[in-house]
């Protein structure tokens, strides 16, 4: 897969471990913007992004922000491995759910 095939919207809505859940990320050129959404909380962060062969790397920017950091809006989880599964579908490792290009 090619760089640009992967620029796009993804989602993810569903349940988890018994919770509804919503992730979005967006792909751009060279940046990304994770969102997720759960019963008490919203944390969203951007960052860079990298493929090391069938893997997505996602990386959080460092936020110096203290009141940001302690908010709801805050991703305790700075960095993100999906694995590429064709041109349409990023399953998240740790989560293990799918990911689908919009």
């Amino acid at each position: 897969m090619t760089k640009k095939n992967l620029y796009g919207n993804y989602q993810y809505k569903g349940v988890s471990n018994g919770f509804p859940k919503e992730y979005n990320l967006l792909i751009k050129k060279d940046s990304f913007h994770i969102s997720y959404k759960s019963q008490d909380a919203s944390p969203k962060c951007i960052g860079k992004w990298e493929i090391l062969q069938d893997t997505l790397h996602l990386k959080c920017s460092k936020e110096n922000v203290v009141t940001k950091m302690l908010s709801n809006g805050y991703m305790n989880q700075r960095d993100y491995k999906l694995k590429i599964i064709g041109n349409k579908k990023l399953m998240m490792f740790k989560e293990n759910i799918i990911l689908n290009k919009k």
